[in-house]
């Protein structure tokens, strides 16, 4: 496994990072839980091959990946070697001390002592300081750094990409947390500001939540970007920018763990391979105008629309030329009644989003694409 510093935090890390959103599921009734055995396995498996960087979260896996990542670091033997970062979010913010009470629970729940990172998560400039003016949980932020329960601290960055130097420019950042992919670049300048700045940096989304593990229409006729696969082109891709410490992976089972460690032990695309995909991507510009990262923030629709998997059958049309198979899986969603024509355009969804997608107009275009 390639390791690197990560930024001038002192911390030697995997070029590949483990994030545990997206561990394997088991049906029980009409709910979904982790997999605990099969989880386990995977992310040993993880570890095996190097990967010492782990990316929790207190909202995954219908808030149970935080017990299974638990268990699967207290039963390994070389713990100690490993980096972990747990994130607050921002959605359950509410009152004041809620951030150490969420800390104190996370800290319970993966059975550590202390993170290494600790991250404001999901945040973006205005609702940082507006989550601060309601709950203090800067301070508490600070306080719980003082007291040697976050080694260090940081962000999950979800907001215009101007406004990412705002919150470097704090001072207080030591890890950036990001999208970015060849699909959407729009964080490049804020992470050449971030890495410049000293922090780590460390970008989700390298396979854009999956979509990037198919080539898009016209990349595949590109001879000469060195990879074997659409996953492996992804992550190496993002390993080319020379601001990118780990590119973090949320992997479900054996098989992509050992692809994608595979992957990055080949190591970064060169300057000239990731220039070429570059000037594709530029050229192609209209891919990126309904980017869905699929990480279901919008859910659950009053409706009863799945959002994210219109979006997702729109970007396999639209962007990856296959056809005949959205059209034929955006056929189940109607026949579930939870198609796009199904949006009341109640708004609910919006203020959710991430990614400040206009939802509501781009279930309207998705309603007119397939009916065509």
């Amino acid at each position: 496994m390639q390791h690197t510093q990560l930024g001038n935090t002192g911390y030697t890390v995997s070029q590949l990072g483990f994030g545990s959103m997206r561990l394997p599921m088991i049906g029980i009734g009409d709910k979904e839980y982790v997999d605990v055995d099969r989880a386990v396995a995977v992310i040993h498996r993880a570890l095996e091959l190097g990967v010492n960087y782990i990316d929790t979260g207190f909202m995954y896996c219908n808030e149970e990946s935080e017990l299974v990542v638990g268990t699967a670091l207290d039963t390994w033997p070389k713990k100690d070697d490993l980096v972990v970062t747990a994130k607050c979010t921002k959605f359950r913010m509410k009152n004041p001390g809620d951030l150490r009470r969420m800390l104190e629970h996370q800290l319970w729940k993966q059975r550590q002592e202390f993170f290494d990172f600790y991250l404001f998560h999901g945040v973006g400039w205005d609702n940082w300081r507006e989550i601060d003016e309601k709950t203090g949980w800067v301070e508490d932020m600070r306080r719980a750094k003082d007291e040697g329960l976050v080694k260090h601290i940081g962000l999950s960055f979800h907001d215009k990409p101007e406004n990412l130097k705002l919150l470097v420019d704090t001072g207080m950042m030591e890890l950036l947390t990001c999208q970015y992919n060849y699909l959407d670049r729009s964080n490049e300048e804020g992470i050449a500001y971030a890495a410049e700045k000293g922090l780590g940096v460390v970008v989700m989304g390298p396979v854009g939540g999956g979509r990037l593990s198919i080539m898009p229409k016209g990349v595949s006729g590109l001879e000469d970007l060195g990879a074997d696969n659409a996953a492996e082109l992804a992550l190496r891709y993002v390993l080319a920018n020379p601001g990118v410490n780990i590119a973090l992976s949320g992997m479900g089972s054996v098989e992509m763990v050992e692809q994608n460690s595979a992957a990055v032990d080949k190591g970064a695309l060169t300057e000239s391979e990731a220039g070429t995909l570059t000037a594709m991507m530029d050229g192609l510009k209209e891919l990126a105008q309904l980017y869905c990262t699929g990480c279901g923030y919008c859910m659950p629709c009053p409706n009863g629309v799945n959002i994210p998997r219109v979006f997702e059958l729109v970007n396999y049309f639209k962007v990856y030329g296959l056809e005949d198979y959205a059209v034929e899986e955006y056929r189940r969603l109607v026949a579930q009644e939870k198609d796009a024509s199904q949006c009341i355009e109640c708004g609910t969804c919006l203020d959710k989003c991430p990614q400040n997608i206009e939802i509501i107009d781009q279930l309207k275009e998705a309603v007119e694409l397939f009916a065509g």
